[in-house]
């Protein structure tokens, strides 16, 4: 299985003016809150500000209504295991951020993220 993380910072990194921009080991270490090759796809704030706001990249947000319960250990987890796009929790607004539209209607439907991800396949 490909490293998705290597495969979307070198699809972006020429895209980001040239005062943001980082080396591919910088970006890997700096956009990523786990940077090991299997880790999942959750952005620090760096990589979701580099996302969002520097390229412009269109987002989705989810409210998640119970933030401290709802996205414990197990829930982060299984997001890093079944997200293919990436993704931010934003604890401050208390809400995931999605860059997969499909991936935010899908929690949305559910209405429950916990439920959603328990059906995610």
């Amino acid at each position: 299985m490909p490293n998705r993380k290597l495969e979307i910072v070198t699809g972006l990194l020429d895209q980001i003016p040239e005062q943001h921009r980082e080396t591919v080991d910088q970006a890997m270490i700096s956009w990523w809150v786990n940077i090991r090759d299997t880790g999942g796809l959750r952005l620090t704030w760096h990589g979701y500000n580099l996302l969002k706001n520097i390229l412009g990249i269109e987002s989705w947000s989810v409210t998640i209504a119970d933030a401290k319960k709802t996205l414990n250990k197990r829930a982060i987890l299984d997001l890093d295991h079944k997200l293919t796009w990436p993704y931010y929790v934003d604890p401050k607004n208390k809400c995931l951020v999605f860059f997969s539209s499909r991936e935010a209607m899908m929690a949305t439907l559910y209405g429950d993220i916990q439920a959603w991800l328990k059906n995610h396949s």
